[in-house]
C-alpha cells in the first residue's frame, strides 16, 4: 500500500508545486518526530491515532483509503481466548482494542516478526490490516496453514495529516483529492 500511494502522493505534491521527501518511520517514532516538528506530516493515520499528537495539526478532508482491520486466527484452533493476541506496537487501533477487551497480548515491532511468531506457533491469533495479511498470504509468507479472518474489528479511514501551519496547503491538497480522485479504485483497500 505504501509503495502504491507514495507514487501518487509525490505526483500530487508535484502538481501542487511542492517537493516532498517521504521518510519511513515506525509508528511510535513517527508520532515523536511529528510532535517535535522533525517531520511536517504523516500519511495513513486514523483520527484515533491522531489523538497522540501534541502538536497542532490539520487533516485532509477526504481519507486516502479505508482499510478493514481484523482479528486473524490459525484455522482449526480451539477456543483461543486464553492465547495471547499478536499485535503491532504503536498501532493505535490494535492497542485500543486490546486495552478495551483485556485479552492477553504479544507485542511485535514489525509485521514480519509477527508472521514469524505465527509460523513458529508462538501465537495463533493476531490483529492486522486485512490488506497486509492478504498480501502476506499471496506472497507465501505463512508456512503451513494461512490464517483466517475471525472477525472484522473496525474499518478505518486513513487520512493525511500535516502540521497546522500547512493549513492552506492542506486545503489545496483536499480540493485536489476531491476533484481528481487520484487513488481511484484503490481509495477503498478493503477486501472481502
Amino acid at each position: 500500500m505504501t509503495q502504491q500511494t507514495a507514487k501518487v502522493l509525490l505526483d500530487i505534491y508535484a502538481k501542487l508545486g511542492c517537493r516532498v521527501t517521504l521518510v519511513k518511520l515506525p509508528s511510535r517514532r513517527s508520532y515523536v518526530a511529528f510532535n517535535k516538528g522533525n517531520i511536517d506530516g504523516e500519511i495513513f493515520r486514523t483520527p484515533l491515532a491522531a489523538s497522540h499528537y501534541t502538536r497542532a495539526h490539520i487533516r485532509s478532508e477526504h481519507p486516502l483509503f479505508e482499510v478493514s482491520q481484523s482479528l486473524w486466527v490459525k484455522p482449526g484452533s480451539e477456543d483461543q481466548s486464553d492465547n495471547p493476541v499478536g499485535f503491532l506496537m504503536g498501532i493505535a487501533w490494535q492497542e485500543d482494542y486490546l486495552s478495551r477487551t483485556g485479552l492477553p497480548k504479544s507485542g511485535h515491532r514489525h509485521m514480519s516478526d509477527l508472521i514469524d511468531h505465527y509460523n513458529k506457533g508462538v501465537i495463533s491469533q493476531f490483529l492486522a490490516a486485512d490488506t497486509n495479511v492478504i498480501a502476506a498470504i499471496e506472497n507465501g509468507d505463512f508456512h503451513g496453514s494461512a490464517p483466517e479472518r475471525k472477525s472484522t474489528i473496525v474499518i478505518d479511514p486513513l487520512y493525511h495529516f500535516l502540521g497546522a501551519e500547512y493549513e492552506l496547503f492542506m486545503k489545496r491538497f483536499s480540493d485536489y483529492i476531491g476533484k481528481h480522485d487520484p487513488f481511484g479504485h484503490n481509495r477503498s483497500m478493503q477486501r472481502p
